[in-house]
Order: structure tokens, then sequence, then C-alpha cells
């Protein structure tokens, strides 16, 4: 009976304190400015339409505001409930009252907190004005749920806070010191980040100082690319054909880069969990992005952007670490009758130079014969021969803009499900019969002029420049059939790089249980090119006599230098990859934390007044 009569003197003076603060004008002028700026900001958003790269800085801005809103609010309740009954003389009533004094203090506790649901309720009302504006794809729903928790404990947090500085201090001081405390830190913290960078992007930093007497270009002499995935994984590998591994000057290069680079996002690590007001808007954050970087443009710059493959993927919450031992495609490879794992690379960008007239510096393409004179070819009776399209060489520099090139992909995409459905279809499983139908399949594809890669039309990329042969970026339309060919080949190693398909392609012709670098063989205009397997060229000339005007004339024929090593594909010993280690900042954590501290705030605020009610 005690109990029940407890319990209604509870709901009582619940009821009779919300009722009293309800009233106040503070109560109901804070959520409809709230509510009007949120509107506002809606009709702006919807007339000017901003663009996606102004998103993340919007939702910061608006975040911060609406948490500031937040804790302005729970600090005014919390006195409201906490002091101004006490100083208008309504406690000395209460007392008289038939209440206990513990549950005075629980019905203050209610009150507030009952206040603050509802005051959720408006900010969350608010955030789906302003976020559905400016949100992409799922985030809109993770902002909004987001809103609700934030907002609440916020608004506890804050709100208990002030009525403990109130406990001592009068209440001016009570409701500056949260503003005081939060806005700076939040908007400290979001300078801090915008300051800070992750450790694989600052590693790159290093790797791309410029040195313009290495082969890379590069200080480290290293290539770098990512697959093509969404991984936040580079890969570093030795520039050079007889540089199968990173030199003791590279390593020591790569550690010192390491050493400096490794701590580079501590700052921000350290103060997302240790500065709790900016938990509540970091929390807003989802893709962690840097919300100030590309404000000036849609496409990013940074270290890594230049790179192969890279998907944007580097993140400040991580810890990374430098893999000496990567999980590139690695096979078994005999070297001096010793069977060996060894990576397998694109022959291009091993190779690749940015010294000019050094040998080796690309993949050379011959067509078959192309040294025998014996051998009789169509060009060989024009009056005015042209041997450009006989032999060539193929650059990393032009393949990799035709990899970069998004149009290119897509048509690869199609291409390369295409070849996986006829596998499947014909139920091969031996590596010499998968490689012989991708190989007429790309050789197919190359002299199809319907097929769409030939409709793909960009004067910035050579390959895909119409006049590109015109104005001598290519040697001729054959060799820009061969550099689809290649790309094709190569899109599939960086598209699935431990998958059957380049693992048959790679197969050893003499030995079953091993790989090796071979030449390629592509049907390109009737004749067959032998891609690889070459060193160098030079051009040699004989006299014949011409087939169709019978007269005497110049016939052009290379003498082809071989080379065991500079093939399509080739192998080196050493390669490192920077990728993710463990995730340091986990903001789910956050919300746990802020529970934490929210009860704890509360029993403290419970305890110190139920003292004071005692004297």
């Amino acid at each position: 009976m005690e109990e029940i009569k407890m319990k209604t003197a509870l709901n009582n003076y619940h009821n009779f304190l919300f009722k009293v603060t309800a009233k106040k004008k503070s109560t109901i002028i804070i959520p409809i400015i709230l509510l009007l700026c949120s509107l506002i900001l809606c009709f702006v958003f919807v007339g000017t339409k901003p663009a996606p790269r102004y998103f993340n800085v919007i939702i910061f801005a608006y975040t911060l505001v609406a948490i500031l809103f937040t804790v302005l609010y729970g600090s005014l309740k919390s006195l409201n409930i906490f002091k101004d009954l006490e100083q208008d003389g309504i406690e000395l009533i209460i007392f008289s009252k038939p209440i206990s004094r513990k549950a005075i203090i629980w019905g203050k506790i209610l009150s507030f907190n009952s206040l603050g649901l509802i005051w959720t309720l408006f900010a969350f009302v608010s955030s789906i004005i302003v976020y559905s504006q400016v949100s992409k794809g799922n985030m809109f729903g993770y902002l909004v749920l987001l809103s609700l928790v934030a907002h609440f404990l916020a608004y506890t947090i804050f709100g208990y806070i002030a009525a403990l500085i109130a406990y001592k201090v009068n209440q001016k001081i009570a409701i500056t010191v949260p503003i005081i405390i939060f806005a700076p830190m939040a908007i400290g913290g979001g300078f801090i980040f915008a300051n800070s960078t992750s450790t694989n992007e600052n590693f790159a930093h290093y790797i791309n100082s410029k040195y313009k007497y290495h082969r890379a270009g590069n200080e480290v002499n290293s290539e770098v690319f990512y697959l093509n995935k969404n991984d936040d994984k580079y890969y570093l590998v030795p520039n050079g054909i007889n540089n199968n591994k990173f030199s003791d000057v590279q390593n020591q290069y790569l550690n010192l880069a390491w050493k400096y680079s490794n701590s580079s996002a501590n700052e921000w690590q350290k103060y997302s969990w240790l500065a709790m007001p900016y938990q509540f808007v970091d929390i807003f954050n989802i893709e962690n992005q840097n919300i100030f970087s590309n404000l000036s443009s849609d496409s990013i710059n940074n270290s890594l952007s230049n790179y192969l493959y890279y998907k944007n993927q580097e993140n400040t919450i991580y810890k990374y670490k430098l893999n000496r031992n990567s999980d590139l495609l690695k096979l078994p490879t005999l070297e001096n009758k010793t069977k060996i794992n060894k990576y397998y690379l694109p022959g291009m960008l091993n190779l690749n130079s940015n010294i000019d007239n050094e040998v080796n510096n690309g993949v050379i393409y011959a067509r078959k014969n192309a040294s025998n004179f014996s051998a009789s070819f169509e060009e060989d009776n024009f009056v005015y021969a042209s041997p450009n399209n006989l032999v060539g060489k193929l650059k990393w520099k032009i393949m990799s803009q035709v990899l970069k090139y998004h149009k290119f992909t897509e048509a690869a995409e199609e291409f390369y499900s295409k070849v996986k459905n006829e596998i499947s279809l014909k139920k091969l499983v031996k590596p010499h019969d998968i490689k012989k139908l991708l190989l007429e399949t790309i050789s197919n594809e190359v002299n199809n002029t319907n097929s769409k890669f030939f409709n793909i039309d960009n004067v910035n990329l050579a390959v895909f420049d119409p006049h590109g042969v015109r104005d001598g970026r290519l040697q001729s339309e054959t060799e820009r059939k061969i550099y689809i060919a290649t790309a094709l080949l190569y899109f599939i190693y960086f598209k699935d790089n431990q998958g059957q398909v380049i693992k048959s392609l790679l197969k050893s012709e003499s030995d079953k249980t091993t790989y090796a670098p071979s030449q390629i063989e592509i049907k390109v205009d009737g004749y067959i090119y032998e891609i690889g397997g070459y060193e160098s060229y030079e051009p040699k000339q004989q006299v014949q006599e011409n087939k169709i005007t019978k007269n005497k004339q110049v016939v052009v024929r290379y003498e082809l230098i071989p080379s065991n090593k500079n093939y399509l594909f080739q192998t080196v010993d050493d390669v490192y990859s920077i990728e993710r280690d463990r995730k340091i900042v986990n903001k789910q954590f956050y919300i746990l934390i802020w529970v934490v501290v929210a009860i704890i705030l509360m029993m403290a605020n419970r305890f110190l007044y139920l003292r004071k009610d005692y004297k």
C-alpha cells in the first residue's frame, strides 16, 4: 500500500514539474527556432541543389549547430527543474506534502528526461528535413537514427553537467560552461581532423618524392598500384627488369618513410576518444571523410589519387602496416631448375621508365616473321610501304590511361563476364584450354569493328583518340588494337588477381606444376603478333622485286633481339603492401561512452541534490 502511494506521489510530482517547465517560453521557442532554421536550410538546398562534394561540410556544420542547440536546451531545462523551483519557493510547498525526498529527486530526473525525449523528437524532425537534402544512399537512414541517440544523450549529459555546476555556483555560469566546453572542443576536433592524414596517405607522400634520375621518377624507384577492388591496400614493386628485389638502400628509405608516417593520425585518434563533445559531431561523419577536402573540385587530389585503381578508401580511423609478405599473385616458378614462389606483375608496369631511350622501357610486340625476308607481307607490295605495323613498343604511360578510363572498365567488365560464361558453358578446366579460349576471344574482339572498345572516344587518351595515329601518338591502327588486347589481359590481372583465368594464362607450357612468363600471341588483322620476349629491335632492309609492279624496291624487316625476361607478365621476388592493420577508432563505442557518462552524471546529481534536500 505504501509503495502504491509513493508511486502515485512520484507520478503526481513528475506531472506537476513537467507542466510547470513546459509552460516556460524557452521550452517552446527554442524547438520552434530549430525547426524554422531546418526548413529554411531545406528550401535553400532545394533551390541551389548543392554538389555532393559539399555534403560532408554541410552535415558537419548543421550537426554542430543542432547539437549546440541541444546543449543550450538541456542546460536551460536542467536549471528550470533543479534550481528554479527552489528559487521560486515552490519546493518549500512541495516539502510540506507527503512525498519522500528520494521521490522528489527521481521526479526531477524523470521530468528532465521526459522533456529531453520531446526535444529529441523535434531535433529528429529537423534532422530529417536537412539530411534528406544532403545525404547519399543509405546514409540518410543512418544519419536520422543517429540524431535520435545523439541529441537525447547530448541533452542529458550537458544538462546534468549544468545542474552539477549550479549546485555550487550561479545559474549564468552553469548555463555558459557546457556551451564553452562543447563548442571549442567540437570545432577544434574538426580542424584537427582536417589536418590529419591516414598513415598510408602520408607514406605515399614520401614514396612520391620526385627524383628524375630514377626510372620510376621517385626517390625509392618503385611503382605503386591498387588492385581493381574496393580494398584499402596498395602495392609497391621495384622498378626495372633486373630489379627483382628491393635493394638495401630502398629498404632503408622505406623503413624511414614508414617511421615518419606511422603516427600521422595518432593526434586525431587520441582526440576522438578523449574529447566527448567532438564525438557528438564526429559520429555523423559516417564515412570518416575529410570534410574540408576537395571543396573546390569533384576530383580527389592527394598523394594516393594518381595510383592506378585508387578507390578513396584510406581512413584515419585505422592503423596501417607495411606488409613485406604481400598477398599479390604468387606462383611456383622454375628458376635454374629450382621451384621458387614468385610474384607476377604486368611487364609494362615493371618496365615503366621516365628516362628516354633506355633499353627495356616497354614491352615489344612483333608480327610473326617480322625479321624474316623470306616471309612476304601485303605491305611489301605497296609503293610506299610502311613498316610501322610490323613491330612496336607498348608503354605503361599509355596503358595506365586505358586502364584508368571508366568507359574502358565498363566494357572490359562485360567482356570478362562473357569469357567466364564461355568457360563455364564449355566446362573448361585445363589451363591450356582456358588460355586458348581467352586469347581467341580477345583476338575476335579486337578484329570486330563493331566492338564497344572502338566506340570509345576520348581525344585525351591516345588509344581512344580517333586521330591518335595521324597525330603520331600511336604508330598504327594495329598498335591501337594490340593496346586494347593487352589492356584486357591486364584488366583481368587487376580485377581477378587470384582467379582461374589469369593463372591459366601464366601456366607453363612445359611443366604442369609450375608457371612461367611467356610470349603471348594475338591475331590482329589476319596476322599473328607476338607480344613480349624481345629486348629491342633494329630495322634492316633488303632490295626485292615488287610482285605487283615488278620494280625493285626496298623491303623492311627488323632484327629482333630476344629476351628471357621482357614479357607481358614478369616475375619479382619482393612486393610490399600497405594495408589496414586494425581499427583504432570505433565510433559505435561513442554511444556506449555517452550512456555510461549520462548515467554517472544522473546519479551524481541524485546524490548531491538528495544531500541538499536533507539540509
